[in-house]
């Protein structure tokens, strides 16, 4: 005698049919009474196959091309990278009666922060109820059954729970990761499987995005099966047209050890309140055809799909719930006070400190351009000069020109500011380091250099000293330049006002010289030296 557990829910027809399928997938059976009959061929009978089918209605609505659309919390289970698209915590539930008392429910709670990404529990469930238990009593040959028995009735439950989590990594790019769970109960047989998936969403611009991800990356399986979980890869577009009230979906799934599936579907929204959705699955031909309609009422949405397959029809239900302020103010009220304790740092001249500010806040916030150029402007100072602090002439003017240099606003100031700061500390090769490098940033041809001479010669000496040999020279354009990169750090400069003075002069501009040298005089009108200038010019 032989006793044999077979799957019947089915007439008996297609009971030896589901005897040998129980082998590879306890809920197979189960599965194809809702999907298309050749979802056999498409997943080869592989475990898990429930979380391959989809969830939300809104979704499923869509026939399932959400990998790159998803941007509501069944992006839990969808891709976890798209959870940094939300923007407010959410709860999303769905329920679907699918076929001989099965059903299929989702659950899911995502909850947005605002420097940390998207975090997210969800529970994926698929249970059927009702099977029939019987023994069979065959003779000692095998070839003739003489009994059958009714020894009752079992379930089959096969159970999901994940945890999903998603951050940004830059402005456009974002990445996730799902650790999930699955448990597989037939009668009193048991097996689970623990499995990581991993994704990332490009985000090419405001209407258009890519996904790809690897489900079951690494797995664990135990129980009363050798049944492994498939190595799936999947690739997903989204277009977002009419200011979002238009997307399109199309997705690109191909498990280990079975043939490549597709998705196609779109969404609009007719009002604000109300969108239509449709949708095919494909094996490579058209497996299931789906429509949908969605509802939103101030913070809650109401979803249902339809899906239309050879075995009939199937309809699923989705409520969602939006709870809280919406975390980007949040988000962003963050950032502003993290880069506002940078700035106090900064102006106080303790550029590690500022930099270690600016870094949590670029953390935070990976997709800040600005404060990214704040950062790689105030490294490159810090590499010569880690800090400026107290009120002594040379650490303020430091200061001073590092603050202009990272604005980035007038690089012109910055280098007359850290010249003049130079000049009081001439022995400072950090400080020429910074001058020389921003310096070159700004386009200067000619940097500053140590000052050549006596120790006491400093840089507004040695400036005054070139000019003067340019007149000597008869380079009149060399000497106003000298002259005026000393007037850029000490405007009130009487020698330099002098030199350039007398460059105009002996360039026959004498109305300029004549302007240039009354300056010298409300400057010091004891000067005899340009009274008898200006004497030759009136």
């Amino acid at each position: 005698m032989k006793r044999i557990l077979i799957d019947a829910f089915a007439p008996l027809a297609i009971r030896a049919f589901l005897k040998r399928l129980i082998r590879f997938s306890p809920a197979m059976g189960f599965f194809i009474a809702f999907s298309a009959v050749s979802a056999l061929a498409q997943s080869g009978g592989q475990p898990g196959q429930f979380m391959s089918y989809g969830a939300g209605a809104r979704a499923l609505g869509m026939g399932g091309a959400f990998f790159a659309a998803a941007d509501d919390a069944s992006a839990s289970y969808w891709n976890p990278a798209a959870l940094t698209l939300l923007e407010r915590k959410e709860f999303t539930a769905m329920q679907a009666t699918l076929f001989a008392d099965t059903t299929l429910n989702f659950f899911t709670y995502a909850h947005p922060t605002t420097s940390r990404g998207t975090w997210a529990v969800s529970m994926t469930q698929l249970k059927s109820v009702g099977f029939e238990k019987i023994s069979i009593t065959a003779n000692p040959a095998g070839d003739e059954i003489i009994d059958i028995k009714n020894l009752g009735n079992f379930d089959s439950t096969e159970r999901a729970l994940a945890f999903s989590w998603g951050r940004d990594v830059s402005e456009k790019l974002s990445f996730g990761v799902m650790a999930k769970n699955i448990s597989r109960q037939l009668d009193t047989s048991k097996d689970s499987f623990n499995a990581i998936d991993i994704a990332m969403l490009q985000k090419f611009s405001s209407t258009y995005r890519a996904a790809v991800g690897i489900q079951n990356v690494f797995s664990m399986a135990s129980g009363d099966t050798e049944d492994k979980l498939p190595l799936t890869l999947k690739f997903g577009q989204a277009l977002s047209l009419f200011k979002g009230s238009l997307l399109f979906g199309f997705d690109i799934a191909k498990p280990q050890g079975a043939a490549m599936n597709w998705r196609f579907g779109g969404e609009y929204w007719l009002m604000y309140w109300a969108a239509l959705r449709f949708g095919v699955m494909g094996a490579p031909g058209i497996q299931e055809a789906d429509f949908g309609l969605g509802i939103k009422y101030k913070s809650l949405g109401f979803d249902v799909a339809e899906g239309v397959h050879a075995l009939g029809t199937t309809t699923r239900f989705s409520v969602t719930m939006r709870m809280g302020a919406s975390n980007k103010t949040k988000h962003e009220k963050e950032v502003r006070d993290i880069v506002r304790q940078a700035l106090q740092y900064f102006k106080s001249g303790y550029f590690s400190r500022a930099m270690e500010k600016l870094r949590s806040a670029m953390d935070a916030d990976p997709g800040n351009t600005e404060i990214r150029r704040m950062i790689t402007r105030l490294q490159a100072a810090i590499d010569y000069v880690p800090e400026a602090t107290g009120s002594e002439e040379v650490p303020t003017l430091t200061r001073r020109g590092i603050i202009s240099y990272v604005d980035g606003k007038d690089m012109r100031s910055s280098v007359n500011i850290l010249r003049h700061s130079f000049n009081k500390d001439p022995k400072n090769d950090r400080l020429l380091s910074l001058l020389n490098m921003v310096e070159k940033e700004s386009g200067v041809t000619e940097l500053t250099r140590k000052p050549e001479g006596p120790e006491i010669f400093t840089y507004i000496d040695q400036r005054t000293y070139d000019a003067r040999q340019a007149i000597y020279e008869g380079k009149y354009d060399l000497a106003m330049k000298r002259s005026q990169d000393i007037l850029d750090l000490e405007p009130n400069n009487e020698t330099a006002l002098e030199i350039m003075g007398s460059s105009f002069y002996l360039m026959d501009q004498k109305e300029k010289a004549k302007v240039i040298w009354e300056k010298v005089l409300e400057i010091n009108p004891n000067n005899q030296l340009i009274k008898n200038f200006l004497k030759q010019v009136r």
